[in-house]
């Protein structure tokens, strides 16, 4: 998450060609250390503001706590409708940043990047292949400031999401739950049966 500043001297190399001397090869995300270096410069990442950075459901924070963003852990059809709501409740087109980083900087220091520079942005990523065994398949992350998610919260009901369209892609969301075994099969029989007599 980029808590330590200035950044180890160990982790340009470890994301880019590796250590010399070492059996430390490199992830080799990055062409040279320097280019790394310069990441590191440009996203700028705040001091580690307390001991410990807790990660934990909304349904948990007490009501004197308020966390400073909100992730989504969603596959491709969740990930349209945030994307899409994003763009309604604050209409901005390049409300969505899909910037280069590390699994843990989608969710943390690129949106913290952002709001530091008066932005509120949400990030859609998790495409950092080293995460990718942690997420279920097909999963990406899809975070916000909480500002943001509170707006989301207040004006859902105005947009799309309340049209027979949304209702057309909610079926694929059950769909893609049953292919990958977070639903029962029946979920989509049940599906299937509607289709049907809404065809009829």
């Amino acid at each position: 998450m980029g808590f330590y500043k200035p950044q180890l001297d160990f982790l340009p190399l470890y994301v880019s060609t590796g250590v010399p001397g070492t059996p430390v090869n490199g992830e080799r995300y990055f062409s040279s250390p320097e280019v790394a270096r310069r990441w590191f410069t440009k996203i700028d990442p705040r001091p580690a503001p307390a001991r410990f950075c807790v990660f934990k459901p909304i349904s948990h924070f007490s009501t004197d706590e308020q966390p400073e963003l909100v992730t989504f852990f969603a596959r491709g059809e969740v990930l349209t409708g945030l994307c899409n709501l994003a763009g309604f409740v604050t209409d901005d087109f390049e409300i969505v940043a899909t910037p280069w980083g590390s699994g843990c900087s989608f969710m943390v220091t690129w949106p913290l990047h952002y709001l530091a520079k008066g932005k509120a942005r949400a990030v859609l990523g998790c495409g950092d292949p080293s995460a990718r065994k942690f997420m279920k398949t097909d999963e990406m992350t899809f975070t916000v400031p909480y500002a943001l998610y509170e707006t989301f919260l207040a004006r859902w009901r105005e947009s799309f999401l309340e049209t027979d369209t949304w209702n057309m892609v909610k079926k694929k969301i059950v769909k893609s739950k049953v292919a990958w075994g977070e639903l029962p099969r029946r979920s989509t029989e049940q599906v299937s049966a509607e289709e049907d007599h809404h065809g009829r």
